[in-house]
Parts: C-alpha cells; structure tokens; sequence
C-alpha cells in the first residue's frame, strides 16, 4: 500500500480515462490557479450500459440517518498495549467525522489485566497475553476522544469473573483471574478519567461462542456487573452495552437476552441497557472456510445481510425503540478477514454499501473491527507471540512499513475509503427509490433527504469492471418538481486489476485520495448532473459509487 495517492488513467476498455486527468492532478497534489473551477465531466454510458428506473418520492418516510453511526471496534490488547494516541489515530477519526464511537473489546477483552486501584501495582499474571491496561492508557484514550470529539465504551472481562464451569472450553486462551472488584475498579478509573465521553461498557465478547450462560444468565450477568459498577461510582449512571452476541445469521441469542430483559419485573431495561449490541460479518475467515470478492458483492450477501439486520431491527421494537441497537464488532470476514478479498478495492464499495444498508434497516451505529498500528501485510497468526495484537485483512489503515509506523504515518486502507465516502451524506430520512431485488446483482441505490430538503443519491454498481460482461448502469431517476440541479461525486479506483485490487493508492473519493497524515489531498471534485423534465439520468461505470446531491 501507497503512502500517496498515485490514481492512473482508467483501463483502456473503458474509453473515458482522459476525462479523469483532472482528477488526477488534483490527487497528486498538483495546485490550481485562484479562482479555477473544480469540475469533472460526468461520465458518459458505454455500449453496454444498462437501462434502470427509480422514483424518489415526495415524502421521506424511512428510518433516519443520524451523525455517529459509524465507528471504529479495536482490540482491547491495542488499547493495553498504547496504539490508541492522538498522533496515531485522531486524524485519521476526525477525517470520517467528529461524532464517532470507539469500542475497546474483541476477543482479546478477556486476556487483558486492569491494572487500577488494589491491583495498580500487581504484577500481570502470564495468562494476560493482551497486556496491561493502566491509567497510562486511560489518560491516552481521553486525549484522543478530546481531540476528535469522539467516544468510548469499554470491554470487560467476562470469564474468569464468571468461572471455568460456565466456560465451553476453560483450556483454550486461559483468562487471566480477574475478579468482579478488579473489573469495578477499572471502570471507576475510567469514568473518572473520560467523564460523559464513556458512554458505556460493554460486558465479555461474544457470550454465547466462549460460555455456555443462556440468555436469560446472560441478563442476570449483566445486571450484577452494573449493580457493582453503580455502588462504586453512585455518582454517574454507566449503563451496559450487550450481549455482543455472535456473527450468526439469525438473532437467537440476542433474541433470548433480549426476552429476559424483557420479563424481568424488577428493573426497566433501558435502565441497564444502553444498547443492544450484536456482531456480524458476512464472510469468515474462520477454519477452512474462505470468502471471496464475487461473494462479498454479490446479491445473495446483500440479501442474508438484509434478513440479518431485519431481525435485529425487529428485537429493537420490541423495547419500543427506546433502546438503540448496534453492530458493535462488524467487518466484511470473521477471523482478521479474508486475504485478496477484506484489503481489496472491493471492500470500499461494499462498506459504503454496508453502512447505508445498516442505517436504512434501523441500526443505530456500525463499528468495524480494525488494527491500529500495524504494517500492511505484516499478519500474525494465532500460534504468533504477538497474537492478539495482529495486522487484520480487514483494517481501515496500516503502515508501508516499519519506519512509517514508527512515524505515524499509516496509509489509508480500501476499506477506509467506503467509510469516508458514507460520511459525505448529509443526515437526514431515507427515501425508497424502489429498487428491485432483481437489480441488486448490479446497483445498490439509497436516497436520503435532509432537513434542509436536500436529496442526496447514492448509486454502487457493484459489477467488477475487470470481469467480461460487466456494464455501466444508467440510472434514471424520476424526482419531485422542487429539484432542479445535482452534483456528483465519484468513488473509484484506477487499477486494471478492479474490485480485486490491492493498491488503495488507486482510489480516490471525488479526485482525492487520503495522505499519510489522515488528511484528503487536494480540492473536492464534482460534476454537474443535468435535472430535465423532473428526472435525471446518472451514469454508473462498473466498479464506482456516485454519490448525488440535488437542491432546490
């Protein structure tokens, strides 16, 4: 992976490459004179593009989209071991927003040791191959949380608190014997340190994959570690987020916790819960099992997704939305990603897809499980000695290499890109362009219209613009009468090697890449889009989003 932004012309059987010498320039640093108008000539349609219709409505009337909902999941051993500091990270969180959230957690939650109040000067026992956390750490974290106006929930042990007998294999990672008192005495230490900026905590990762608690345990678990925090810190209310239940395509678990919840007369739930919180990947890494770019792409992922996120949504209701629901540990591949597929171009458009997905559904918030301070492709295996502090397929950044590392300049990853192109849409509801599902195997279409009335479209053809048959898509949308003109913005990669590509120095949002600093390149570029007779027609090349804004 690049440092700089290096986008090239675009292969030669699209026939349009020259138009995108501007864009070129821009993302390479070239300056323009004052008062240069930052322009691109919108794409034309090729001979084979293909024809859809989609109406915008009057009225938006679908789920909001509201600041913060994407968010960052790291290993709670990163956390131990120092990568969470301003210099390293808060660039590049600032560049996707200032209303993020960071979860510290994963699987690693429960090989760390909380080094706070009795246990601050007590040696970690050889089991914590997470490492230590300190206040050293804390002071770290409220530094960066400070610096981009994000915030925090905070992991907790789970199994050692709740003993080998409720663990489904006690011999696989040991936890280190952290106590309930322990456990309490770091929560203490971090609300004192980051104030309202810990929004919760979150109890174990992944209950039902490491213990054999049932749901309604699991509930009963999450109270008594809230009981315990209340009676240390009386003076602040910190609510829990979970169950964290696995990446499974149903909701069975999260279901059980949730019916617990429920039928529990002693306390209201959104008195415990501050969230409802599930993982999901929809692909693994895990064991024999692969994924790959067609896969992730395709219709039938988008599909599963769909039913995933429909059920959780439908759990939501039953709280009477009064309980947010999250995806708190997500990416495209369970166990550090699938190598060619999770740190591929693909994943840019699959993750802006994703996160518009996610948020159209009712999901509140999405936090993809990413490295800190890794070197790109330097992976660590489980046997590793570095394991659980590891380079993921599925990171958002990594360094070129060590010397970069060490100087905190990480290169932004293709994943990175599709969620710095989602925060370029404006809050606001979603609108129902009626898609068909029969289209899916070739755009994804999301519109939301904000307060102001703007209406922003966003349109991925999810085609591979390296495989024979792939087309552009040419989107005609019918629009209300008050929208009279759009701009549009692009998300690409040059590399001939499409979705499959490895080099994020290909890509660039709107002729812009993101530098070593965390920081876009250059000036924004956009292209007009025409609006006639109350429709518009945008051209799609395969393997790009546009993402459309139309006025009034």
């Amino acid at each position: 992976m690049n440092e700089q932004q290096r986008p090239g012309p675009r292969r030669a059987a699209d026939g349009r490459w020259a138009r995108s010498l501007l864009a070129v320039a821009l993302s390479a640093g070239a300056v323009l004179p004052a008062g240069t108008a930052v322009a691109q000539t919108a794409d034309e349609p090729g001979p084979s593009a293909t024809a859809i219709a989609l109406a915008v409505p009057s009225r938006a009337t679908g789920a909001p989209l509201t600041e913060g909902h994407q968010g960052f999941s790291v290993e709670s051993a990163d956390f131990a071991h120092g990568f969470l500091t301003t210099d390293l990270m808060a660039q590049r969180m600032r560049t996707l927003g200032s209303h993020g959230v960071l979860r510290l957690g994963g699987y690693s939650m429960d090989l760390v040791w909380p080094a706070f109040g009795s246990w601050a000067d007590a040696p970690a026992p050889k089991e914590a191959i997470g490492g230590t956390v300190d206040q050293a750490d804390l002071d770290a974290l409220r530094k960066l949380l400070h610096a981009t106006g994000w915030k925090a929930t905070l992991g907790l042990p789970l199994k050692a608190v709740i003993g080998p007998a409720k663990l489904k294999d006690p011999t696989k990672d040991p936890a280190p014997q952290v106590t309930l008192d322990q456990v309490v005495a770091e929560v203490k230490a971090a609300r004192d340190t980051l104030g309202d900026d810990l929004l919760s905590v979150e109890i174990g990762n992944e209950f039902d994959n490491v213990t054999t608690l049932t749901g309604a345990e699991m509930w009963d678990t999450m109270k008594s570690y809230q009981a315990a925090i209340r009676a240390a810190v009386p003076h602040a209310v910190i609510k829990v987020a979970g169950p964290s239940a696995n990446t499974a395509s149903t909701n069975t678990r999260l279901g059980e916790v949730a019916s617990a919840a429920l039928s529990d007369t002693s306390v209201q739930p959104q008195d415990v819960l501050s969230e409802l919180s599930s993982h999901f990947y929809p692909g693994s890494h895990c064991g024999t099992s692969t994924m790959t770019v067609p896969q992730l792409m395709s219709s039938d992922t988008y599909l599963r997704t769909r039913t995933k996120l429909e059920g959780i949504r439908a759990v939501g209701e039953e709280f009477g939305g009064r309980i947010p629901m999250t995806v708190n540990e997500s990416n495209s591949a369970s166990c550090s990603g699938q190598p060619g597929v999770s740190d591929s171009y693909a994943t840019a458009l699959w993750s802006l897809d994703y996160l518009l997905q996610t948020a159209q559904n009712g999901i509140d918030r999405v936090e993809f499980h990413t490295n800190t301070a890794a070197v790109c492709g330097d992976f660590k295996a489980r046997t590793s000695a570095d394991y659980p502090i590891s380079y993921r397929y599925y990171g958002a950044f990594c360094a070129a290499d060590q010397a970069r590392l060490d100087a905190h300049q990480l290169s932004a990853a293709p994943l990175y890109y599709g969620l710095w192109a989602f925060s370029q849409v404006p809050q606001g509801r979603f609108v129902d362009l009626g898609l068909a599902d029969s289209d899916l195997a070739r755009v994804r279409a999301y519109g939301v219209e904000s307060r102001d009335g703007t209406l922003t479209v966003v349109l991925v053809n999810v085609q591979d613009p390296a495989a024979a048959g792939s087309t552009d898509d040419r989107v005609t949308l019918s629009l209300p009468a008050e929208y009279r003109k759009g701009r549009q913005t692009t998300l690409r990669s040059s590399a001939p090697e499409g979705l499959a590509s490895l080099d994020a120095g290909r890509i660039t949002l709107g002729g812009r890449g993101v530098t070593a600093s965390g920081r876009p390149s250059g000036r924004p570029v956009t292209a007009a889009v025409p609006v006639d007779l109350h429709a518009s027609t945008v051209v799609v090349p395969a393997g790009t989003a546009q993402i459309v804004t139309f006025t009034r």
